[in-house]
């Protein structure tokens, strides 16, 4: 439905004034989804820290993302982020009205993970979201390859889903009978693995976001972008193996194995599992994390923690993994009690300071486009500089060749 724009407000004390606010971004590959992710959830993490959590819904789907010649020639511009629009107004609405709660609209943390954090890519790039927010943190967002889609691209699969629905008029005509179609036949139209992301519409997105951060005209405040070690969990889901891989990104694991294999021979599956990984989301927070730090302070991580109960069975910390973490999403084994904490105190700071480190943390070192070093969370936190650099380096060269625009000297 397009009709989901609410949004939640959990504030521990509406009486106070001056409070952080963290406006959080649900993810769900852009199909699925709501703020209930985090709104239904035990929230005394974030809440109980004196942190107003606000958590909003956009239109998803291809009522989220529809772009098409038609809706170009009427409104005159390029379309399709309607989902973007949404969570722009959300933030409009928080700027107007958080004081009302407690809150202070110039201490807003935006923080989103998987298509959440593709969402904070995109408000950190989009000239329209300027203002609206102080700092900004991407959790498993990608944000380099993949990223975004030239209008063209995004028309000709508008195109496309009116044809699966027997609309092949291109002109006023067409257009009026895409708008009768009632839900179920939207739905109906879109059948397969989920393929929609932000356009670069030439309004709300001026170009492809990577390039935005590269140019330096993204939002200039404090970043975090991060990822896990087994992202590739969320491509399984999606139906996404090496022959997708080579057909939808131009990825031949073949080519890549000698690379892969520099510390000894890999299964396929495992080649696949960490190329998935690698390719989307750890090159990405490490590379826009370089980027975003010629401009402001920016910080990235990588999450490999895995209690031990799983580690047997789990190749490593499955996509957003950490976000269990910080907001109680589920109850953490004892054991992993020191994590949750430590975690739940980096985020703190960031929203509250806009600076993760603290005392009686180990130290997290500024990103750099000079100087790449990660926080790596395992059993314990720590920076390692020239983290996977042989990898990071390939996948940072691929995208330096593509866009024409530099991360590493």
């Amino acid at each position: 439905s397009e009709d989901c724009l609410t949004l939640s407000v959990i504030t521990p004390n509406r009486a106070a004034r001056g409070l952080s606010v963290l406006v959080s971004v649900h993810g769900g590959a852009f199909f699925v989804g709501s703020g209930r992710y985090i709104a239904e959830h035990d929230l005394s993490p974030i809440v109980q820290r004196g942190v107003i959590l606000v958590s909003a819904n956009y239109r998803l789907g291809r009522l989220g993302f529809f772009a098409h010649p038609a809706v170009r020639e009427q409104s005159g511009r390029g379309t399709g982020n309607f989902w973007l629009s949404d969570q722009i107004e959300a933030l409009r609405w928080v700027r107007m009205n958080i004081h009302a709660f407690g809150g202070d609209p110039e201490k807003v943390t935006i923080l989103g993970c998987s298509a959440g954090g593709s969402s904070i890519n995109s408000l950190m790039a989009s000239p329209a979201a300027r203002g609206l927010f102080a700092r900004a943190s991407a959790h498993s967002g990608g944000g380099l390859f993949n990223a975004s889609r030239p209008l063209e691209q995004a028309e000709r699969e508008g195109i496309a889903f009116a044809a699966r629905l027997g609309v092949e008029d291109r002109g006023p005509h067409g257009l009026a009978a895409l708008r009768r179609l009632d839900s179920a036949m939207i739905l109906y139209g879109d059948p397969g693995p989920p393929n929609f992301g932000a356009i670069e519409d030439g309004a709300l997105l001026p170009k492809a976001v990577s390039l935005i951060f590269a140019e330096g005209k993204q939002a200039a405040v404090p970043y975090i972008a991060g990822s896990t070690s087994n992202e590739a969990s969320v491509f399984g889901l999606m139906g996404f193996d090496a022959a997708v891989m080579k057909q939808r990104f131009g990825i031949d694991l073949a080519e890549l194995r000698p690379l892969y294999e520099a510390q000894g021979p890999l299964h396929e599956a495992e080649l696949l599992r960490r190329v998935q990984t690698d390719f989307i989301f750890t090159s990405a927070s490490m590379g826009m994390t370089a980027l975003a730090s010629r401009h402001a302070p920016a910080w990235s991580y990588y999450f490999d923690y895995v209690p031990a109960a799983e580690r047997a069975t789990s190749p490593g910390a499955p996509h957003c993994a950490d976000m269990e973490y910080l907001f109680g999403l589920r109850d953490s084994p004892s054991a992993a009690q020191h994590i949750t904490a430590l975690w739940r105190d980096y985020w703190t700071n960031f929203i509250r300071a806009g600076d993760p480190n603290g005392l009686g943390l180990p130290a997290w070192p500024h990103m750099s486009e000079h100087h790449i070093s990660p926080l790596v969370i395992r059993d314990t936190f720590a920076a390692q500089p020239g983290f996977q650099e042989a990898v990071i380096r390939y996948w940072h060269a691929k995208w330096q060749k593509e866009s024409g625009a530099l991360i590493l000297p």
